[in-house]
């Protein structure tokens, strides 16, 4: 089952939990809602942005069989690839931000979040849903490294990366919502997948020369390897954060993500 039919199904617990670690009664910035945001703009005080404008995500949300019967809310502002999101977002600052199922898709995780950051107050938090390698599609590729994700900050790509795309399209295998993940799992030779190696490559090739973005799962994580490298990135100065443990299961949670808080130090 895709992410965005789990995703779907899940009711207020899960929001409420996120919500509960974050200072709702302040001005918050939630990142690329879609038809699926945490927060509520009837209750909360939110500025909804995303990459795209209403226009685009209203066409997305009706092709999508996850958006069915979704009310898919405006976004405020459009986060303008090459433009700086507080500028985006009119100068303003926020006391929580949140991302639920959006990080894994960026290419230049270190510089998104530090945009991210610059729009918080010293003290904001936040919220991150990231899928589990060990529970998802992403299962047979190899978690991000540290010098992946350092060098992509360097690099700077505003687009997924051929690499990136290449090792997305094949290494990840079709989940349909019926795998089991507590059992053996099969080999990946065994695995069905969505692409072969030579459409993956043709993929690959074709949006490097066309400089397409192909959204794909830019980066891998486990719980204990997100901790694992953002400690050393934070360590090294990149992001003046600190980090919370990582949950798994909590209430509402749909199969295969964890929830990690950070908060900003500086």
């Amino acid at each position: 089952m895709a992410v965005a039919e789990m995703l779907k199904t899940t009711g207020c617990d899960r929001r409420d939990h996120v919500l509960s670690h974050l200072p709702v009664k302040e001005r918050g910035i939630e990142i690329a809602p879609y038809f699926n945001p945490i927060t509520d703009k009837a209750i909360h005080d939110v500025w909804y942005v995303d990459c795209i404008d209403n226009d685009e995500i209203q066409r997305k949300a009706g092709e999508n069989p996850g958006g069915v019967g979704k009310v898919v809310p405006r976004v405020d502002s459009v986060w303008i690839p090459g433009k700086r999101l507080l500028k985006c977002a009119n100068n303003q600052k926020f006391s929580y931000a949140i991302a639920s199922h959006v990080f894994e898709h960026v290419p230049n995780p270190i510089g998104w979040l530090l945009e991210i950051i610059e729009c918080l107050e010293v003290g904001g938090t936040l919220a991150l849903l990231i899928p589990n390698r060990q529970h998802s599609m992403d299962y047979y590729r190899r978690v991000t490294s540290f010098g992946e994700l350092v060098g992509w900050y360097i690099e700077k790509p505003s687009i997924p990366t051929p690499g990136q795309i290449m090792d997305f399209l094949g290494d990840s295998f079709e989940d349909t919502g019926i795998v089991d993940y507590s059992k053996k799992m099969l080999s990946f030779a065994d695995a069905k997948r969505h692409y072969t190696d030579k459409q993956a490559f043709e993929y690959a090739t074709w949006t490097a020369k066309e400089n397409h973005y192909l959204d794909v799962h830019c980066t891998v994580w486990t719980p204990e390897s997100f901790v694992e490298v953002f400690e050393r990135v934070a360590n090294l100065g990149l992001l003046p954060v600190n980090l919370s443990s990582p949950e798994v299961g909590f209430p509402g949670s749909i199969p295969g993500e964890f929830l990690v808080f950070m908060q900003k130090t500086e």
